[in-house]
């Protein structure tokens, strides 16, 4: 049998990829089957299978190509290294995140959104995802960033924190989850009636944590 060659793999992997993306256009991400995706992409199922050892691998495959066209964890390092005054850099990152969604595809969100509901029903492949998906660790990156300096401030005396760092991280996780989940409702689902402010949004969490914070 004559030697594959890399290209003809990407090329292959990326018809494969095209047709899922087609495909969670018009259904749920956790609706989705193998079938669906080779139908769509008019191959057979070893045609399939030779590169994708099921749906879950084609469904990871396909988040992380369309989150490296995103990817922002040089920008965070570019935001920490840009000020010495921490309340800035954590104003600026809640900035960033705040563009960031809103200019970012709305696929993303439902991509995120579909993932969750996923991952309620099949608590065991939680691991699997979370361990093999670029966005998961941009998403955790900006988090233990924010923390980071969050932390930093306390101990340099900065902040005078008037809650429990546990508490106003945990408000943050709450916060940025809620206001995300509005954004997808309503950009994917148009489930909110009255357009989303995002950049409003993350000005008003931004101000409160670094009320918290004690900053005056």
């Amino acid at each position: 049998m004559p030697k594959v060659n890399e290209d003809y793999i990407y090329k292959k992997k990326t018809q494969i990829l095209d047709a899922a993306f087609v495909v969670f256009q018009q259904k749920p991400l956790y609706e989705m089957t193998m079938l669906d995706v080779i139908k769509e992409a008019g191959l057979s199922k070893g045609g399939i299978y030779r590169y994708f050892g099921d749906i879950d691998e084609v469904i990871i495959a396909l988040l992380n190509r369309e989150t490296a066209k995103n990817n922002y964890k040089h920008k965070i390092d570019e935001i920490v290294a840009s000020t010495d005054i921490t309340v800035r850099t954590i104003e600026a990152l809640f900035d960033f995140l705040a563009n960031y969604i809103h200019n970012s595809p709305a696929t993303l969100g439902k991509f995120q959104f579909e993932l969750t509901v996923y991952y309620a029903n099949h608590p065991e492949k939680v691991e699997k995802f979370k361990s093999n998906l670029t966005e998961q660790e941009n998403g955790q990156y900006f988090i233990s960033t924010l923390f980071n300096e969050i932390t930093k401030g306390v101990n340099k005396a900065e902040f005078q924190a008037l809650f429990p760092l546990h508490d106003i991280f945990t408000f943050i996780m709450t916060s940025i989850d809620g206001a995300v989940h509005k954004v997808v409702m309503q950009r994917c689902y148009n489930v909110n009636a009255n357009p989303i402010d995002v950049r409003q949004m993350f000005k008003m969490i931004s101000c409160s944590v670094v009320h918290m914070l004690g900053v005056k």
